[in-house]
């Protein structure tokens, strides 16, 4: 029996509401910056995820990323790249709009060339510098990445298809609500679940920035 048009909007109204409780904070630190990446919904059945070299990844992430998250903030950064690089399931089903007939899907898995350009630069490192990446001082680091970092393109689009894990790892983090407060100098908090107290106030300062805490 066709259900009434009353009934289907209850019934949707139910789903969208749930489905927002549901996603309204991606990640618990708040760095996921994956919510509209549509390639990350936790590692398929059966499948191994791909670990990439944690020390390298630092030692890149220590590089790359502002230096004002400082080390706490730039190890948070980058074990949330790590917790969504563990989750990224290669040639899912994207989202795509309503009515829209036309199904599209993500890319390969990118993870086995991202450990493969680590250990690579780590090989290098050790050929040119005679130590380990994150034995060296953050400019010949930088000398080491410029390379291969402008072969892989310009611009931050999704890190699942960065050419290299540098600039997966930076497209992760300038996505991330942590990004936006630094940009802004405010705690906007971006994708995050927020009260209504104080939502028709300007945003605190983030603490350090200009006109915040010391």
């Amino acid at each position: 029996m066709p259900r009434s048009r009353r009934s289907f909007l209850k019934q949707s109204v139910a789903t969208v509401a749930a489905a927002s409780v549901a996603g309204c904070a991606p990640d618990g630190d708040g760095e996921s910056g994956a919510a509209s990446d549509g390639g990350t919904r936790g590692a398929a059945p059966g499948t191994k995820a791909i670990r990439l070299p944690a020390h390298t990844l630092r030692a890149v992430g220590e590089t790359v990323l502002p230096a004002e998250l400082g080390d706490d903030g730039r190890e948070r950064a980058v074990a949330a790249f790590e917790r969504w690089s563990d989750g990224l399931e290669p040639v899912a089903e994207l989202a795509h709009p309503y009515l829209v007939p036309e199904t599209r899907y993500s890319g390969p898995d990118p993870r086995p060339g991202w450990a493969a350009q680590l250990q690579g630069l780590e090989k290098e490192c050790r050929a040119r510098f005679g130590s380990e990446l994150g034995e060296i001082d953050v400019a010949g680091r930088r000398k080491l990445l410029a390379g291969p970092v402008g072969q892989a393109g310009t611009g931050l689009g999704s890190p699942s298809n960065a050419g290299h894990v540098a600039v997966a790892l930076m497209a992760h983090f300038f996505r991330s609500p942590t990004a936006t407060d630094l940009c802004y100098g405010r705690v906007i908090a971006k994708q995050q679940c927020r009260g209504l107290d104080g939502a028709l106030g300007e945003p605190v300062h983030v603490a350090g920035s200009e006109g915040g805490a010391p």
